[in-house]
């Protein structure tokens, strides 16, 4: 699939958008399942302590869990690739997206410049850091395309 869609105005996109949901559903679901899961292991007696630890860990796996990107900050993360795949081909060239309803939560895209294969494709290895509440994720997919193309494709 190609980079960059046509996506939705920004004010539609916030409407979907203006929630933490991912956190808070993975919150809340995380602390049943681990609740459910306490109380089965702690069949001894009073089943509260082991329902109530399962429950707390399950909140916090889940909401780390919910915490990732969600389908708005995705679309920011592919609009700021192809607004770096478009500088330059021979040069570095980078974009860079924050998060509208999250706060700590933002990114940056570098594409190094673009190189031609043996079988004709010109490509550009990309470096995408982003930042979800203090912590790093990174990959480093490349993007080719074959001239006179201008659709750049994940390899």
């Amino acid at each position: 699939m190609g980079v960059g869609g046509v996506s939705a105005p920004v004010s539609a996109q916030s409407k979907r958008c203006d929630a933490k949901t991912g956190k808070v559903v993975g919150a809340v679901v995380g602390g049943i399942l681990g609740g459910l899961l306490g109380r089965s292991i702690d069949s001894k007696g009073d089943r509260t302590p082991g329902t109530l630890i399962g429950g707390l860990a399950g909140a916090f796996i889940g909401s780390k869990i919910g915490a990732s990107l969600d389908k708005c900050e995705q679309q920011k993360v592919a609009d700021a690739t192809k607004s770096a795949l478009e500088g330059s081909p021979t040069k570095q060239t980078s974009g860079t997206w924050v998060s509208e309803t999250r706060e700590g939560v933002s990114g940056t895209v570098t594409a190094e410049p673009a190189k031609m294969t043996s079988d004709g494709k010109q490509c550009r290895a990309v470096t995408r850091v982003n930042y979800v509440n203090g912590e790093e994720i990174h990959d480093t997919p490349t993007y080719c395309r074959v001239p006179p193309s201008t659709a750049w494709e994940m390899a």
